[in-house]
């Protein structure tokens, strides 16, 4: 298309989309035409000089010129327009890890303007909202993933590259597939399959098992129900931050273009996701679930599960689907909670997350009410898990004393199962495991324990890394928030085969006659008090929390030198870890993504919390009195 011919056609498309008798009606067709030429259209415009270039040539030409140059726009160092650099920024500040996360932020499906886009984002940040996660955005970064797949496959596929796209229950996930969709198709040799509600563990199975090159999860896990992000699957497992920021890179690249145009891409709205294809894996999904557990039974019945009472609670979440497949191989779940996906979740408990109180409570008195055998709790989006146990059993057969098996109770556990089937093995952690844990793991079940940095991603990457390269054989990869990736499952961070586990264990143990599951675990040694505290740095800047940590860590250091009941962790590879000479232990680390320095506390008591740990800690913390906000500390 010859240069008049693609200015005709842009300004044609620009008349009829905003013709007073047919904007409504063919805006989103206009919209669609103008993407199309729009590639070859932006060249044109970046080509064009900029009127200070023309200015400049008109004065060294001897010519005149009515431009102003004494009253210049605002940019910046790098002359970046200031709506677009409010656009670029935001999308890198979406980075959360190894995943996007913002505050949802919703505008017109067609018909907005790129400076509609940069106020919305302005707004949200000087509200105090956080980084706006937009459809455009979620756009931008389907542009992005699908660049990124045709870039780096070895060789071209027949038939293009896939993608499957599922959401969590919120409402606005639908919004963010759409948009999401429509640009990694916008990419030739790419088509997005849509599964629709899914949990984030079943995308990567997705991928492993072929039905997709790639998948992209829809989902902010436990945080609030206004917040969304994005999670990026291949063959090889989950994107790592190096692939994050090759993300950023090329959206940012794809937002430039659209602020050529001025315009933002068209959606659908709340009409539904615009793809290729619209599935159902799920099915799939589930199935290969039953037959892990008929696998840890050790049981070809149809009925494995038909001696236990089980709650499953997946307040609302993705994870609903785990409760009908236990019914449906033989388990009493007549009495689980908040079954029906709601993005909006219950009043009772809020977001699902194993790890909040309430949602605990709610599901031990569940439990207590009908007996059951054990209670299964997830989060959001099903990719961790947390469970309720009884530990007590009456002469009528009724159980009793329900607690809590999560943190260092749930890796013990697991870890039991693999000590018999895998003895010697690796259990790879998070940096926050317990003193007893590790004496557990090493001394009593023979296993070796490695702890490393907190972040699933980085627990797993290492996990990889040590069984790849030969020096172990790492089973498990498992945080103490309840992200656990087993080799045997690909490595897939999912809390459904987790519980597919952990029941798999209960049903074996119940049909021998044995006790409580909380028995295998009664060589555990727990601290009474265990807490965890978070210091704000209150200028919110990660560069003065960085700062005041390595001073803070440098000073405990050399506080250790003579404190006889602090012993430094030589091993200790995240932050500052101090062993307490009773058995416990604290450790200070900085947070991944805030401007908080988080302390860990395990004690045989609170007062010696207080007198050993907390008290120098205030005092080392005064000289800081005006950057730290110590309040948390009491």
């Amino acid at each position: 298309m010859g240069l008049n011919h693609q200015k005709a056609a842009f300004f044609v498309a620009i008349f009829f989309a905003y013709s007073p008798s047919s904007a409504f009606v063919h805006w989103p067709i206009i919209s669609q035409h103008i993407y199309i030429i729009r590639s070859q259209f932006t060249g044109i415009l970046r080509a064009s000089p900029s009127p200070i270039e023309s200015s400049t040539s008109s004065v060294k030409n001897g010519s005149s010129s009515k431009f102003n140059v004494g009253n210049p726009t605002e940019i910046d160092s790098s002359n970046t327009p200031p709506n677009l650099q409010v656009i670029i920024t935001s999308l890198a500040d979406l980075k959360s890890g190894s995943d996007l996360r913002g505050t949802y932020a919703d505008h017109k499906n067609s018909g907005g303007t790129i400076a509609n886009i940069s106020h919305l984002i302005k707004t949200m940040k000087n509200e105090g909202k956080g980084t706006a996660l937009t459809p455009f955005a979620s756009h931008c970064f389907g542009v992005a993933f699908g660049k990124k797949l045709l870039r780096d496959q070895d060789t071209k596929k027949e038939g293009g590259i896939s993608i499957c796209l599922g959401r969590d229950p919120r409402p606005h996930g639908e919004r963010l597939a759409d948009a999401f969709a429509r640009g990694a198709e916008s990419v030739e040799g790419v088509r997005v399959m849509y599964t629709g509600l899914a949990s984030t563990p079943s995308m990567y199975e997705f991928c492993r098992v072929d039905k997709c090159d790639a998948a992209v999860m829809v989902t902010a896990s436990h945080l609030p129900e206004d917040k969304n992000g994005l999670k990026f699957f291949g063959k090889g497992g989950g994107f790592t931050k190096t692939n994050i920021d090759e993300l950023i890179a090329l959206a940012q690249t794809e937002a430039r273009h659209w602020y050529d145009m001025g315009i933002v891409p068209p959606s659908s709205g709340n009409a539904g996701v615009l793809c290729s294809e619209l599935v159902d894996f799920m099915p799939f999904y589930v199935d290969s679930l039953k037959q892990a557990i008929r696998r840890e039974v050790g049981t070809s019945s149809p009925y494995p599960l038909s001696n236990l009472k089980i709650v499953v609670n997946p307040g609302k979440g993705s994870g609903y689907f785990f409760n009908e497949l236990l019914h449906d191989l033989g388990a009493n779940v007549d009495h689980s909670l908040h079954l029906h996906p709601d993005g909006t979740f219950p009043e009772s408990s809020g977001v699902p997350n194993p790890e909040k109180k309430v949602f605990l409570e709610e599901t031990l008195r569940a439990c207590e009410a009908c007996n059951a055998d054990i209670g299964v709790m997830f989060d959001t989006d099903a990719d961790r898990a947390g469970f309720v146990l009884p530990r007590v059993m009456n002469e009528n057969g009724r159980w009793s004393e329900y607690e809590a098996l999560n943190r260092n109770r749930l890796i013990a556990l697991l870890s039991v199962i693999f000590s018999t089937s895998a003895p010697g093995c690796t259990i790879v952690t998070d940096s926050t495991t317990s003193e007893g844990l590790n004496t557990f793991l090493e001394d009593t079940l023979g296993l070796k324990h490695f702890r490393y940095l907190r972040g699933y991603a980085n627990v797993i990457g290492k996990a990889k890394e040590l069984t790849e390269s030969g020096k172990a054989n790492a089973e498990i990869a498992i945080e103490t928030s309840g992200h656990c990736a087993m080799k045997e499952n690909g490595f897939t961070d999912d809390g459904t085969y987790t519980a597919v586990k952990i029941i798999g264990l209960l049903a074996r143990t119940s049909a021998s006659g044995q006790g409580s599951l909380l028995d295998l675990i009664s060589g555990l040694t727990e601290m009474p008090f265990d807490e965890e505290y978070r210091v704000k740095v209150k200028d919110g800047s990660l560069e003065t929390t960085t700062c005041v940590f390595e001073k803070v860590t440098e000073a405990l250091k050399e506080r250790c030198r003579t404190e006889t009941d602090w012993i430094l962790d030589e091993d200790n590879l995240e932050g500052i870890r101090m062993r307490l000479s009773s058995g416990g232990f604290f450790m200070l680390r900085q947070s991944l993504h805030d401007p908080v320095i988080s302390m860990q506390i395990e004690s045989i008591n609170e007062d010696e919390a207080r007198k050993v740990v907390l008290e120098p800690l205030l005092k080392l913390f005064s000289e800081y009195e005006s950057i730290l906000d110590v309040s948390a500390l009491g």
